[in-house]
């Protein structure tokens, strides 16, 4: 299956949605080889069989459906991007780069220097525009950063190629209807959820803190790295994260501030995260106390080297990438339930702060969240030195994807389970607010695809080891998590009582 989307984009790029022109004619163009036939300029097919030539020029749904062949074809021939969902309009972007021609060409680094718009950015621009006024509803697609493809090459198989984003969808996993023992076991999911991240984060603190609590954190609702290693923080603090714009305090935290009625507030990164009257604003709200702290290093590393110190000596901690945020919330949240801080790491080095934490810390085992296209095997090497931990006493925690990283984690640390929550992981607000909150129950966060797991992957296979009778709860609405995606997991469990 294609998403819509992107047919008709390439569709409207290739001939402006004509199978004819105004004086009846079939629209073709010649560029060599076989003339580019009607809607979707089909031009790879069998010249001398002439009833399909007739069928292309005259049966307008043959050609859409023999051009969406050939659009599948290219993306079965080309580098995999992401975990190979069809649904995530970024992972089209190879494909739509062959069905032009998989030639250096388009390479959109080649384009520009000749002044050009690459073939599958100009598709991206069209689903991004309401291009055909009235019948379209534009939707961002977030392409491949040019700088990760050199110029004068085609993107090779052996490049971890992950989905750039946001990630954005293309309408394929939408349930058209339900029964009423579907909807009675989706009603039977409790789900954390607000209109948007803040008042999810909101939703998540007065659930897990009904009596208020003594330490808030607070982080800034549109990035995630100063508060990467803020799950750690709060799982020693017993706290809750809230989310708030980095340029003011949210009305609706201050209310719920005032429910929480905390003596203390951790602010995580410096003034480029949470900008000074978020703090001036938290004094005037908060007259109870003068209890507040700001925590930033001069990067994400260093803050995070930061909240590592606070812990008590212990001979453990957990390494994360510091530019991949659902490695990093994954971990963390399984080892603060264990008292372990969380590091954060580059890919090929180790910064300053973290190499200095290492070397202090008199360690006896680590863990790494990450397969080496996150965290390289050399890395792996340089960090077992700078530790002084042999590498026997290194687990590295890593699947194919985030999904699949999430679940080792989880049969790591949690190989039983009663209660899962579960996150989204296209998006860090959810799954940092209920990281706190898994950490501080002891519970599982387990991250999955926005429409359930994968068959065959490693996050069904981990929910086919729980307890039929295991309880769910969902941080975020059903754009964050869908129906159908409950609907997978709960079929899972009624097939391990057979």
């Amino acid at each position: 299956m294609i998403p819509p989307v992107i047919l008709k984009a390439i569709a409207y790029t290739e001939s402006g949605w004509r199978q004819w022109d105004n004086n009846g004619n079939v629209v073709s163009s010649y560029w060599g080889g076989n003339p580019n036939i009607g809607i979707m300029q089909v031009g790879s097919y069998n010249s001398n069989n002439t009833a399909l030539v007739n069928r292309l020029k005259n049966d307008i749904n043959f050609n859409i459906e023999y051009g969406a062949d050939i659009l599948l074809s290219k993306w079965n021939a080309t580098p995999r991007i992401g975990d190979g969902d069809r649904n995530k309009l970024e992972n089209w972007y190879f494909a739509l780069w062959a069905y032009n021609g998989w030639v250096t060409y388009n390479n959109p680094n080649n384009a520009s220097a000749a002044g050009r718009v690459a073939y599958q950015d100009k598709i991206i621009k069209h689903i991004g525009t309401d291009y055909f006024k009235g019948l379209l509803n534009p939707s961002k697609v977030t392409p491949i950063p040019a700088r990760l493809i050199p110029s004068g090459t085609l993107p090779g198989r052996n490049t971890v190629w992950q989905t750039p984003e946001p990630i954005h969808y293309g309408g394929l996993d939408q349930v058209v209807a339900l029964t009423d023992h579907e909807i009675s076991i989706i009603e039977s999911v409790n789900r954390l959820a607000g209109s948007d991240r803040i008042e999810t984060s909101i939703e998540i603190a007065l659930n897990g803190w009904p009596n208020g609590s003594e330490t808030v954190l607070l982080a800034r609702a549109d990035d995630f790295p100063d508060a990467l290693a803020g799950v750690a923080l709060a799982g020693k603090n017993k706290a809750p994260i809230l989310l708030t714009s980095p340029k003011h305090l949210d009305p609706r935290v201050e209310e719920t501030l005032l429910k929480l009625k905390p003596l203390k507030v951790i602010l995580l990164g410096g003034q480029n995260a949470l900008e000074d009257n978020v703090e001036e604003r938290l004094r005037e709200v908060l007259d109870w106390t003068d209890d507040f702290e700001r925590i930033a290093g001069k990067d994400r590393f260093e803050t995070a080297a930061l909240i590592a110190s606070r812990f008590s000596p212990n001979n453990t901690v957990a390494l994360a990438s510091g530019y991949n945020f659902p490695d990093a919330l994954s971990l963390a949240s399984a080892a603060a339930t264990q008292g372990y801080p969380l590091l954060l790491v580059g890919k090929d080095s180790i910064p300053m702060a973290t190499e200095e934490y290492l070397k202090n810390a008199n360690l006896q085992s680590l863990y790494i969240a990450g397969g080496e296209g996150i965290i390289s095997s050399e890395l792996l090497d340089s960090i077992a030195l700078a530790s002084g931990v042999p590498t026997e006493q290194i687990t590295r925690l890593a699947g194919q994807n985030r999904y699949d990283t999430s679940a080792f984690i989880l049969k790591e640390f949690y190989p039983t389970a009663t209660k899962v929550f579960l996150a989204t992981g296209q998006d860090f607000p959810d799954a940092l607010s209920g990281a706190a909150l898994a950490a501080n129950s002891n519970t599982p966060m387990l991250l999955i695809h926005p429409t359930g797991p994968i068959e065959g992957s490693s996050t069904e296979n981990y929910i086919k080891t729980l307890p039929p009778e295991v309880e769910f709860e969902v941080f975020g609405g059903e754009k964050a998590i869908l129906d159908r995606g409950i609907l997978k997991l709960k079929n899972l469990l009624d097939n391990n009582k057979i």
